[in-house]
């Protein structure tokens, strides 16, 4: 059976996997794949095309989509969403590609049914990551079913961070953009609270993919923003 297949039979989420490409994570970790995945419509919510990157049934898959006239010089919206068995308590994104100096998003299920907290993260050294403020997340859909969790998230501020440290996503066609992740198995104390400490990781690895099947019109990307409901 072709992979992209195999991914579709996979991943609950509504949609098509179009395309795959298999990358290796660092040494220590297992193989992932990125593909193209697109949503189906549904009423005023348009279909929306997402990189997704998928390691294997026990790990989260992340997809990120973004506005096709998106441009390195400007901030642009992006969208993140996380689909996670249960076992991983907490599932983090680090848009730079590392634990340090780039914006981390981070959710966990809250403990309340069918919620999730997201939190928008820093971490200017190898310590748990403090609140960001610059970015901000507004939270599009949130699911939570006897096997897995799902959040999918909007953020203002994850496209291009400033100071001294700054850095942006390289959106230019062909260009390789790294991203990082990590998750735990380890509870978080306060679920409930988006600006809670939580466990360090279990697992953790990286992947590299220009963000082309990302891409969206962006009219297409702001009706999906504007009419998704949590």
């Amino acid at each position: 059976m072709h992979l992209s297949s195999v991914l579709a039979l996979l991943l609950p989420l509504s949609g098509v996997v179009v395309s795959g490409k298999a990358v290796t994570n660092e040494k220590r970790q297992v193989y992932g794949v990125t593909s193209k995945y697109c949503s189906t419509a549904s009423g005023n919510v348009p279909a929306l095309c997402y990189l997704q990157y998928y390691v294997s049934p026990t790990q989260p898959t992340f997809r990120i989509a973004i506005p096709s006239d998106a441009s390195p010089s400007q901030p642009f919206d992006t969208i993140l969403q996380i689909h996670s068995p249960h076992a991983n308590t907490w599932a983090g994104f680090s848009w730079g590609g590392g634990m340090t100096l780039n914006p981390l998003t981070v959710a966990w299920p809250n403990g309340n049914q069918g919620q999730v907290t997201v939190s928008s993260r820093w971490s200017s050294g190898r310590t748990t990551p403090g609140v960001y403020s610059q970015a901000t997340l507004t939270k599009l859909s949130q699911s939570r079913n006897s096997t897995h969790w799902s959040v999918e998230v909007a953020c203002k501020g994850c496209s291009k961070w400033t100071g001294s440290y700054g850095g942006a996503l390289n959106v230019n066609s062909g260009t390789v953009q790294q991203f990082a992740w990590a998750i735990s198995r380890t509870a978080v104390p306060q679920p409930a609270n988006s600006a809670a400490s939580f466990p360090v990781h279990n697992t953790q690895g990286m992947f590299s993919e220009p963000l082309e099947f990302a891409k969206n019109a962006r009219a297409t990307f702001n009706s999906y923003v504007q009419n998704k409901k949590p």
